[in-house]
């Protein structure tokens, strides 16, 4: 039956009939995803989040403090931007991580026949098109870029925990202007803290799909007044903004993300509203590396990466020990969560 299933949604998928295709996915993993978010629900309640949770959490920041690695000058200014304003932007070049140069050139590729696909009929709908799990295989060099000393470090000291790695997410952004999937304003459930690395691969101006987010002040009257992790379009932002800050314009509390091919920022997605701008004038095209704190708050929403379980132990095995830990964190995840199932709903499929 289960075999009937999938090639019924195989058919739906190829003969054109991708709403339909769409639907019926969305609506399995929705089931699948009910035991996690059962437990968000739970995580989310006030008193258990501040009498249970939240102890924890410093209880662990506690013993870790004395073992956070040093960092140089440079390093400490980024965990100081991201600190003050929730982001800090820089580039391949002041990072000076040795393989940029093939992450760059496999990700050119990629992005070369995402473009190609993009204009195929089965995938015009799309808003946004992802490298598939075949295709960050191919080129395992830009997993492993996310598994730099360097980048680890700076993770490291501003979660001030042991950093899991969740992967990446590789985006292709059509320049269709439509508010939907991660171009709506949300923060991420993953962690009390959490960062995105991301490289531009074009260059990307305002009309170009730029990565936006709020300013403290902002983002502080957001949390104070919307229901946790509650997702906003532009235009629901917008008329928000006006009632708690009235008299303002909207771009005097967003921060656009622009740059040119090689710009890299780091951002707290869980603590800071968010979205990717829809792209008006060029498509844009971006990579996403995933940190998270080796306990995360809600471990079942962790696991975004579209590569199997299977895959990422095939290239955890190529790692020294040192860096396989940062990976295989869910094996000594302490408590029940550790064996909820993972959430499948997805930000990009909004």
């Amino acid at each position: 039956m289960r075999i009937n299933y999938l090639y019924s949604l195989r058919n739906l998928r190829t003969n054109n009939l991708y709403p339909l295709y769409d639907l019926a996915n969305r609506g399995i993993n929705k089931f699948l995803s009910l035991p996690s978010d059962i437990a968000s629900k739970l995580h989310s309640i006030d008193w258990y989040e501040q009498a249970i949770l939240l102890p924890q959490y410093q209880q662990y920041l506690s013993h870790h403090k004395s073992h956070l690695p040093k960092l140089d000058a440079n390093e400490l200014g980024i965990v100081k931007q991201i600190e003050q304003k929730g982001f800090c932007m820089t580039s391949l070049d002041s990072l000076a991580i040795s393989n940029s140069d093939q992450l760059l050139k496999a990700a050119q590729l990629i992005t070369t026949e995402l473009a190609q696909r993009s204009c195929s009929p089965s995938h015009v709908h799309k808003h946004t098109l992802m490298a598939s799990q075949s295709q960050l295989m191919e080129h395992p060099e830009i997993f492993f870029w996310g598994l730099s000393e360097r980048i680890l470090k700076i993770v490291e000291c501003y979660l001030g925990l042991p950093v899991g790695y969740d992967g990446l997410a590789f985006y292709y952004s059509v320049a269709d202007g439509r508010d939907v999937g991660p171009r709506i304003w949300h923060r991420d459930k993953e962690d009390w803290r959490m960062i995105k690395v991301a490289i531009y691969l074009n260059d990307v101006n305002e009309f170009g799909g730029p990565f936006q987010i709020v300013t403290p002040t902002a983002n502080t009257r957001l949390i104070e007044m919307l229901p946790k992790y509650r997702g906003l379009t532009h235009s629901e932002f917008e008329q928000l903004l006006q009632t708690i800050l009235p008299n303002t314009d909207s771009s005097d509390w967003i921060t656009s993300c622009t740059g040119k091919t090689g710009t890299v920022f780091f951002a707290d997605t869980a603590r800071f509203y968010h979205r990717g701008k829809p792209p008006l004038k060029k498509d844009r095209s971006a990579i996403f590396f995933h940190y998270f704190s080796q306990r995360p708050k809600n471990p079942f929403f962790c696991e975004r990466s579209l590569l199997s379980r299977r895959q990422t132990a095939a290239l955890t095995q190529q790692l020294p020990p040192h860096l396989q830990k940062h990976l295989t964190w869910r094996n000594e995840y302490p408590g029940i969560e550790r064996y909820i199932p993972k959430n499948y709903m997805r930000v990009d499929n909004w």
